[in-house]
């Protein structure tokens, strides 16, 4: 069994109180959850038999023993759900425990005694997002108030689970050559030539970037079709070939190399990263907003001018160009090096709730979802990774072999 206790000292809590005039004019002494000063969630990971643990702070020491009932309310998740737009589920009474419901802040102390929680991840559903909500019901001892803001504790529980993973050893890499036009004339013979909204999301884990920031060899590609809308490591320009970003040209205008328009607009720069963890990105547009997220937290939200997202071919098949999307390289080289999970596009804007709550697994049948390659070591009899959601758009090795690692944990 795992166990991690989340009990933070409540350093500060005196300023938080303070803070909070808009509870009224009773400033005096009070309760909370332990660690939801600045927010009521609680991260609960679940890797088999797992146990998390809260405490309740006081902002001042007890004089006497403080006596504190909490339990389980589940009837609070639709007004959470509503007031921040998110869609959790709170798990059935059979899929955990709660242990030590009547806590005690002895006298001296500012902390009291823990409420246990234990949940097994067998019991969890992929790619749901649990969450349960524990109240403090009453107080008794030393007339101590509670901070409303904190009076519940939000427990979100996120199932771990064990995956296999494609290996791109810096010489391989996979194009779909569904996403192509049948009929060059015909956008829409592509399933993704004209897309008037879209999410690309993707996870990696760099194991080696390039040497050399000014130079394309420098470039670590990781998703997309170059110029339209590419994910990658580095520029070539001299940024760092550490720093993640997005290649997206001018939405709506024609990307063809003489087009320059298009070449208008930055790239968005991501972050820097170290080799040996776990990166999801992922951008949204919705028509008119593109959002840019990195490990399911928004980082960037650019206006566009509209119109749609070519994800077919490399600058719409000019001059030659015929690349369609490719996973892993670009030009022909570019190679990125580590591994790689869970690559999907689909032609709807996925919220951030939903990024999260499908960050290791989604339905393939969910609505939207055009192609989902898992690289989690199933392919077809060619070799190819299987589009899992039944529409054909597999990944064909473009270069390289295909190579697969196991024991890799999500969330990481």
């Amino acid at each position: 069994m795992k166990f991690k206790a989340i009990s933070y000292l409540a350093v500060g809590a005196m300023a938080v109180l303070t803070a909070c005039s808009h509870e009224g004019d009773n400033f005096g002494d009070r309760v909370l959850f332990t660690g939801t000063e600045t927010s009521p969630v609680v991260k609960f990971l679940c890797d088999g038999m797992s146990s998390t643990a809260l405490t309740v702070t006081s902002t001042a020491k007890a004089t006497t023993d403080v006596h504190i009932t909490v339990k389980a309310a589940p009837e609070l998740l639709d007004a959470y759900n509503k007031k921040y737009n998110r869609s959790f589920v709170a798990p059935e009474p059979n899929m955990y425990q709660l242990e030590n419901t009547d806590l005690v802040i002895k006298a001296g102390s500012n902390m009291s005694s823990q409420v246990k929680i234990t949940s097994n991840s067998e019991d969890l559903a992929e790619g749901v997002g649990y969450m349960l909500p524990i109240t403090i019901t009453s107080v008794s001892g030393d007339d101590l108030g509670v901070i409303e803001d904190s009076r519940t504790a939000y427990v979100q529980f996120t199932k771990v689970i064990t995956i296999k993973a494609g290996f791109l050893n810096g010489s391989s890499s996979y194009e779909i050559p569904g996403f192509k036009c049948t009929d060059a004339s015909d956008p829409l013979s592509s399933p993704v030539a004209a897309l008037n909204q879209m999410t690309i999301e993707m996870k990696v884990l760099p194991l080696r970037f390039g040497t050399n920031p000014n130079q394309a060899s420098g470039i670590s590609t990781l998703c997309g079709n170059e110029e339209n809308f590419l994910f990658r490591f580095g520029d070539g320009g001299g940024q760092p070939t550490n720093q993640l970003e997005l290649v997206k040209g001018a939405i709506g205008t024609d990307p063809s190399p003489d087009k320059k328009e298009h070449y208008a607009d930055p790239n968005i720069h991501m972050g820097t990263f170290d080799t040996g963890h776990w990166i999801h990105f992922a951008a949204v547009y919705d028509g008119s907003m593109l959002r840019v997220y990195r490990d399911c937290e928004q980082i960037a939200a650019i206006e566009t001018a509209g119109g749609q997202i070519n994800l077919s071919t490399a600058y719409n098949g000019s001059s030659g160009w015929f690349d369609t999307f490719t996973i892993g390289s670009s030009c022909h080289s570019r190679f990125f090096n580590g591994y790689v999970s869970e690559c999907r596009v689909w032609n709807v804007p996925r919220t951030i709730a939903e990024l999260e709550n499908g960050l290791c697994y989604v339905d393939p049948t969910s609505e939207g979802l055009i192609a989902c390659w898992r690289f989690d070591g199933e392919t077809n009899a060619d070799g190819s990774i299987r589009d899992v959601t039944g529409h054909g758009y597999d990944a064909t090795m473009l270069t390289g072999s295909a190579t697969w690692v196991d024991g890799q944990k999500c969330p990481y």
